[in-house]
C-alpha cells in the first residue's frame, strides 16, 4: 500500500478522536482536523492544521480532505442529531472521489451488523440494550455501513468494544464474528486505528477489536 503523508481526522476533539490525533502526530503524519470548536482541540503542533466546521456540511468535508492522502473518523452522533454518521460518511465517500483519496477508516460500534458476524451471546445482549435505548442511531449506524459496503473505497470499519480512557497498553485482539473481549484502552484503540492506514488485510472488512 502506498505510502500517507497526511490523513484527515473526523471526531478529533471526542474522547477517542483526541488520543488519534495523539498518535498521528508521534508517528509524524501531518493531521487536518475538523471540529465545531477549536477550542475543545488541545493538541498543538506545527503538523496539525485544524478546520472548523460541521461534518454534516458536505463542502466542509471536502475542504477537508483537500491535499490529504487518507481519512480517520472517530465521530459520533448525539442524540439531537442520530443521524450524523450516515451523513458523514456520504459526504466522505463524495469528496474522496474529487480528491482522489481511496484509504477510509471508520469507528463504529459492537451493534454494527455484518454478513461475516457470528455474534457470542454476550455481544448479543450488548447489542439488544443499545437497540433498546438508542435505536435511531444504531440505525444510522448500519445505514453507514451498507454507504461504504456500496462504494469503491478502501475501507476498514472498526467496530470497538467499550473504550477505557487510558494510556494502557495491552495486546490488540480482533475478529471478524465476533467482539473478542468487553474493552479496550483509548491508546490501544488509536494505535490500531493508525496502523490500519497502511495494513492491507482489512480492507473492506469490519472488524472487532478489544484489548
Amino acid at each position: 500500500m502506498k505510502q500517507f503523508k497526511k490523513i484527515a481526522v473526523l471526531g478529533g476533539t471526542g474522547k477517542s478522536g483526541r488520543y488519534v490525533i495523539k498518535r498521528l502526530l508521534e508517528k509524524r503524519y501531518q493531521v487536518k482536523a475538523l471540529t465545531r470548536n477549536p477550542v475543545k482541540l488541545t493538541q498543538s503542533s506545527p503538523s496539525l492544521e485544524i478546520i472548523q466546521g460541521d461534518a454534516r456540511d458536505a463542502e466542509t468535508i471536502h475542504l477537508l480532505l483537500k491535499g490529504c492522502d487518507a481519512v480517520i473518523s472517530t465521530i459520533g452522533p448525539t442524540l439531537k442529531t442520530p443521524d450524523t454518521c450516515s451523513i458523514a460518511t456520504g459526504h466522505v465517500i463524495e469528496a474522496a472521489k474529487r480528491n482522489h483519496i481511496k484509504r477510509y477508516i471508520e469507528l463504529a460500534g459492537l451493534a454494527i451488523d455484518t454478513p461475516t458476524d457470528r455474534k457470542g451471546f454476550k455481544t448479543k445482549l450488548v447489542v439488544s440494550i443499545m437497540k433498546l435505548f438508542v435505536p435511531t442511531i444504531i440505525a444510522d449506524r448500519q445505514k453507514a455501513y451498507g454507504l461504504l459496503s456500496s462504494s469503491d473505497l478502501d475501507w476498514t470499519l472498526v467496530r470497538s468494544s467499550m473504550i477505557e480512557l487510558t494510556d494502557t497498553r495491552r495486546d490488540i485482539k480482533t475478529s471478524l464474528s465476533d467482539s473478542p473481549g468487553h474493552s479496550i484502552s483509548a491508546t490501544d484503540l488509536a494505535n490500531f486505528l493508525v496502523e490500519e492506514l497502511t495494513d492491507e488485510q482489512l480492507i473492506r472488512k469490519a472488524p472487532f477489536v478489544s484489548s
